[in-house]
């Protein structure tokens, strides 16, 4: 089974509460993942539906905490 989508990352604008695919359209809320900036310990938080496996940025970064 062929995981993950073949698009890239799609920049979405979150307006309300995010739980529904833009694309489509399931109801039940995102996997979350988060993309690593290289050298550092921020990282952009990655939406994933886990109906069509498109991934959506809305703009939310984390710092991790260093070890």
């Amino acid at each position: 089974m062929k995981m993950g989508s073949e698009q890239g990352i799609e920049r979405i604008q979150p307006k309300g509460e995010v739980y529904k695919c833009p694309v489509c359209n399931y109801t039940d809320g995102f996997h979350v993942s988060f993309n690593m900036e290289a050298g550092s310990n921020l990282a952009e938080i990655v939406l994933i539906c886990p109906s069509c496996h498109r991934r959506f940025n809305i703009g939310w970064k984390v710092q991790l905490e260093q070890e």
